[in-house]
């Protein structure tokens, strides 16, 4: 099996360094030392990072950065990890991904060029420092920071003469009265069906993992009530009636999104939701946002946060050069070009504060909510992708009708413990 496994890798090297043969180039003789730095983002987003490359080029004549985007090709990045086919500096790996990729020994610790560059750990709002953070070492830095909350059509709250909930009940009411059947019992328009049980458990005050001692929590009487609410308002509410109607949704990233056409009312998201908004809702469409509803005794202005996190491999050929371009992409200045340009958050103090993202509605919620005590990032752990698969799966069974929140729950915990202890036996760090 292993002969097997390997040659498989072996294959997927070599398929990678062709499909990426421009991108892993070696150093030109004679010229700058030349950075291959692979992105996720594409269209608009890509425009901007190669503007900004181009004036970083421009500006440091030693070095040449070239792009490569991998939109849509995070599997073969990770094959390519994997197989050591690496760029100089990527940000194609999401923040769930990073425990997993320091773990096999993957990545560069960035603790001597952060500590050599000036920058400090308190220039990051504290739950983005987190996210970067694996078994006391700076592992990747985060490029963008946003946090997940609900934005609501502030026309049709109006009609029923509603106001934006400010805890779990006020929610339930307003989420029932923003409800349409129509004569077969099928919807016509419903508030939100919440769903991620991962972020309601946070919601409900409970957690999945403890660092500090590299305990699993799946089994948390509160991870367990924030189940039992999900299975609830989904037999209440009848959830296969509410997935046919949602099959009726096109695209939020299209005119003919739910949101967009009134379809739904509430919708969990984030900042970058204004671009689209913009682009395809209807002209004077009004909106706003709240954060998640806590019940009593669960976590306030609660949120999970989302980053594009930016490493440099182990296999770099270029550390040094690689680090120059990403404490120049990652300074105040260009990360606040950066982020306004795409509609997304920083995890900068500096720059979450600024006018430019205070003037722009979500972009301010987004970080007020993202610098508070109740925002969490993926609890820094090898196998949370797993982990991640594993709370989706008992949440599926639960509402679905497939058991108690409870045993679903202990089933988790001891798959995850299990797991993760095979994984600590294979860890480089």
């Amino acid at each position: 099996m292993a002969t097997r496994r390997l040659g498989i890798l072996v294959a997927a090297s070599l398929l990678l360094t062709a499909l990426f043969a421009s991108g892993c180039g070696g150093p030109k003789r004679g010229g700058p030392v030349e950075v291959v730095y692979w992105t996720g983002w594409s269209g608009f987003e890509l425009d901007l990072i190669q503007k900004m490359v181009d004036e970083f080029n421009a500006g440091n004549p030693g070095i040449h950065v070239r792009v490569l985007s991998v939109f849509g090709s995070y599997e073969k990045v990770r094959i390519a990890f994997a197989g050591g086919d690496v760029p100089d500096v990527c940000s194609a790996v999401w923040s769930d991904e990073l425990a997993g990729y320091a773990m096999r020994g993957a990545l560069t610790p960035l603790d001597e060029y952060f500590k050599a560059s000036g920058r400090r750990p308190d220039e990051w709002v504290p739950g983005a420092w987190k996210m970067q953070q694996y078994h006391n070492h700076t592992w990747g830095l985060l490029g963008t920071l946003t946090a997940n909350f609900i934005v609501y059509n502030k026309a049709g709250f109006e009609a029923k003469g509603l106001k934006p909930p400010t805890n779990l009940a006020e929610w339930a009411k307003v989420n029932s009265a923003l409800m349409i059947r129509n004569s077969r019992g099928g919807y016509k328009q419903y508030g939100m069906r919440p769903s991620s049980l991962l972020d309601w458990a946070y919601i409900f005050g409970g957690h999945w993992f403890e660092p500090e001692t590299g305990k699993v929590t799946a089994t948390d009487p509160r991870n367990v009530a924030a189940l039992r609410f999900l299975q609830d308002f989904a037999e209440k509410n009848d959830i296969r009636r509410m997935e046919v109607f949602e099959s009726t949704f096109g695209s939020q990233q299209t005119p003919s999104g739910p949101f967009f056409t009134g379809k739904q009312q509430m919708m969990p998201t984030g900042p970058w939701i204004a671009q689209f908004i913009d682009r395809y809702a209807p002209k004077g469409f009004r909106y706003d946002a709240f954060a998640y509803p806590a019940p009593a005794g669960g976590r306030p202005d609660c949120t999970t946060l989302n980053a594009s996190v930016f490493v440099i491999p182990a296999a770099s050929r270029h550390k040094q050069e690689a680090w120059t371009f990403l404490n120049w992409f990652l300074s105040p200045k260009q990360n606040k070009r950066f982020c306004v340009g795409i509609s997304n958050g920083s995890p900068l103090k500096v720059v979450a504060a600024s006018p430019e993202i205070q003037s722009q509605k979500l972009l301010r919620f987004s970080a007020e909510i993202a610098g508070g005590p109740n925002a969490f990032g993926p609890p820094q752990m090898p196998i949370w992708q797993m982990y991640i698969a594993e709370i989706q799966r008992a949440e599926d069974k639960a509402v679905h009708g497939g058991g108690d929140p409870a045993t679903l729950l202990k089933a988790v915990q001891v798959k995850i413990e299990k797991e993760l202890k095979r994984a600590q036996l294979e860890a480089v760090y």
